[in-house]
């Protein structure tokens, strides 16, 4: 089949195929589809000459093994109205309780679509299906499912997370959060919308200004971090961090809480949960605060790292990396990789003596791993005092000792009494 010419493949023996793929066994079908997909002409003739083609596999994306792959193709295909037309009936015939994973196989098709263009216009009629099962309140799993596909869909990249807010999507979830915060046993889909939201904002910040509410709501929550359950606990700075993303976000956050102590103290309280707990909760705490410095100024990142405990988490950090405990050197390594892009912050490591003695001392890692990880910050570290001297206040006699550390050790001269052996 590789070797067929596209056409021929999809019009010539149209008939053949479909006649094969409604019975046609889920892992040869999968096999077909994905080489269809690589055939040059082959998308622009399934929605054209071969349209029929298109439909017969647009009836297979139920499927339970192959609904995923076929997916992939329907979200290539959708400008097509008469595919279009075929999705919108079989999602009209599932309307028991039982067809909400039929549904959610259909809904799958925007998480795809929304990976490979920006342009959602075609699937406008997909989201409003996809919200009705949101704001269905007798099905919290199809709820909570259908939210999942908007998750998908504001990860995707601005164009598409505005589209959302556009369309009024965004609204209408965070007025049936505001409703369920309200009932004591709603508070699932309450944690599923905040994950929503931050996640929106991570791609379109403008929704912080949208709902302030819930912004300060959310900080109040990640200050009394010590109250939650390990869970609750663990979710709350995940999203805290999605929510301060992006540079626009994190300058949107300054601006609203400005001449108010509300952001620095609760930068404070994510600073101070990186010491608390059990391990992972330590070390999940950190990777979410890595995150926040993914897309920031220097100056920002400075100022944002002092509010974390600045000097205070320099400390911990060092001491930190010298146990041996991996996950807690790894989420410490990922967190310097991150904080060693800005030139103030690595200032304030080169001047703290922990730091400078642990940098130089060749056995402080003895794993290869995180000797060459080590090594990495190092570079950094003279890169950056290279190009950022005037931010970087590191002696020269350091910079030399650093550059040292990185020779390869030299093997030393057999002695005498081995020659002889």
């Amino acid at each position: 089949m590789g070797d067929i010419d596209t056409k021929d493949l999809l019009v010539a023996h149209q008939i053949t195929l479909l006649e094969f793929i409604p019975a046609a066994h889920p892992n040869i079908l999968r096999h077909v589809v994905r080489l269809i997909r690589e055939k040059p002409g082959a998308l622009s003739l399934l929605k054209t000459s071969a349209l029929a083609v298109g439909i017969a596999f647009a009836r297979r994306v139920t499927d339970e093994e192959i609904g995923e792959e076929i997916a992939k193709l329907m979200a290539e295909l959708v400008e097509n109205s008469a595919i279009c037309e075929e999705l919108k009936s079989q999602l009209a015939q599932a309307t028991s309780r039982d067809s909400s994973v039929i549904r959610s196989r259909i809904y799958s098709i925007a998480s795809e679509h929304a990976r490979i263009s920006t342009d959602s216009s075609s699937i406008h009629w997909l989201y409003k299906e996809i919200l009705s099962s949101v704001l269905n309140e007798s099905d919290l799993l199809a709820q909570l499912d259908a939210l999942d596909t908007f998750v998908d869909v504001a990860l995707s990249g601005k164009e598409n997370a505005k589209a959302l807010s556009d369309q009024g999507i965004v609204s209408a979830i965070y007025n049936l959060m505001e409703k369920s915060r309200e009932s004591p046993d709603a508070g699932e889909f309450y944690t599923y919308g905040t994950r929503f939201l931050c996640y929106m904002a991570r791609s379109y910040p403008q929704v912080i200004k949208s709902f302030p509410d819930f912004v300060r709501r959310l900080l109040v929550e990640t200050r009394m971090f010590d109250q939650l359950g390990i869970v609750a606990r663990l979710n709350v700075f995940d999203h805290f961090a999605s929510l301060c993303y992006s540079l626009e976000a994190k300058s949107m956050m300054e601006e609203i809480f400005k001449g108010t102590q509300d952001l620095e103290n609760t930068l404070g309280a994510a600073g101070a949960a990186t010491t608390m707990g059990t391990m992972e909760m330590k070390c999940r705490t950190l990777q979410a605060i890595t995150l926040i410095f993914e897309n920031s100024t220097p100056t920002q990142a400075a100022s944002w790292y002092e509010k974390l405990g600045g000097k205070a988490l320099t400390h911990v950090s060092v001491s930190n990396v010298k146990k041996p405990f991996p996950d807690a050197k790894n989420a410490i390594y990922d967190f310097w990789h991150q904080l060693f892009a800005y030139p103030e912050i690595v200032n304030e490591f080169v001047n703290f003596k922990d730091f400078v003695e642990w940098a130089l001392d060749d056995k402080s890692e003895s794993e290869p791993e995180y000797e060459i990880r080590k090594r990495s910050l190092i570079r950094r570290i003279i890169d950056l005092s290279a190009s950022s001297s005037d931010l970087i206040k590191i002696d020269a006699d350091l910079v030399g000792k650093l550059h040292n550390y990185l020779k390869p050790a030299t093997a030393p001269a057999p002695r005498v009494e081995e020659m002889a052996l």
